[in-house]
């Protein structure tokens, strides 16, 4: 469920930004005001409870990663095909899988080692163009999207630590809370608000966000519940198959609609695209099942 969800808050995103015309800095500062509701409504109704600081501090880290990451993500998303950012973003899982065997004692077989390598694979792939000429193209703002991964993965691993001591309800709340206090602080500027409000002015603008601010919540919460109830890199492996529900649906969104203009549909993409997803998806798979 939280892949799918994921899958919708992607393509979302990606309209909203390319597609209805919102600036990147203004739909970050509409995730800063929603992940400080997340916060007020989980202390209203699940008040936090007495624990050792350091278990606050760490929930608290959790966000200031995603909120340092996040931007990165977005940025590259309004640059990009979001049936090439989706692969590369969704590896994080691989990533910590690799950390949950270098920091939680976690171990990794000969399988899982060949799954990571179709993984990553699969995501520089996904980052590869080809030109007529057959040469081989990476974009640049890909690599902002790959510091994104690492610092997200860390911070999953990080979270892992924070609901040994705290319900997944609190541990979501606190990365909320560190996640809206970046991003607020980025990009709380007059004009920044005003063109928030005037994009938001509009019913289909306002409800195309509403869609997207409860997608992501949900899809979060869902995700944040099997890494407290499950192994993390388990839960993460199974959200990495949102890829595949990215390319089915951003090819079909691009073919029957202007929503996705950009998305390139000739068959060598598709396939390229297509190939890629599934490398990630099904590297990732294989470590979830061994």
């Amino acid at each position: 469920m939280s892949a799918g969800l994921f899958a919708v808050v992607n393509i979302a995103d990606k309209v909203i930004m390319t597609g209805m015309g919102l600036r990147v800095r203004s739909f970050m500062l509409f995730i800063g005001f929603q992940t400080l509701a997340t916060v007020i409504i989980v202390a209203i109704v699940n008040p936090f409870p007495a624990a050792d600081f350091d278990v606050y501090a760490r929930g608290i880290g959790v966000g200031l990663m995603w909120g340092l990451g996040a931007p990165l993500i977005l940025w590259t998303l309004s640059r990009e095909e979001v049936s090439r950012v989706t692969p590369i973003s969704q590896s994080h899982p691989l990533l910590v899988v690799i950390f949950a065997v270098v920091l939680l004692g976690e171990s990794l077989s000969l399988l899982e080692s060949i799954a990571a390598v179709l993984a990553i694979g699969g995501a520089i792939l996904a980052a590869i163009r080809l030109s007529d000429a057959g040469q081989i193209r990476l974009s640049g703002s890909l690599a902002y999207l790959g510091i994104a991964v690492i610092i997200i993965a860390l911070a999953q691993i990080l979270l892992k630590t924070v609901t040994d001591d705290l319900s997944f309800w609190h541990a979501m709340a606190l990365r909320s809370a560190g996640m809206s206090s970046i991003l607020m602080v980025m990009n709380l500027r007059k004009s920044i608000l005003i063109d928030l409000g005037r994009f938001m002015w509009s019913p289909g603008n306002f409800t195309a966000l509403m869609v997207d601010a409860v997608a992501a919540t949900v899809a979060m919460t869902l995700i944040t519940f099997a890494i407290a109830t499950g192994p993390v890199s388990l839960a993460n492996a199974f959200a990495s198959t949102t890829p595949l529900f990215v390319f089915v649906a951003s090819v079909f969104l691009a073919w029957k609609t202007r929503l996705l203009k950009e998305e390139t549909l000739d068959r060598r993409a598709v396939v390229q695209k297509l190939v890629a997803a599934g490398m990630v998806v099904s590297g990732l798979v294989i470590i979830a099942v061994t």
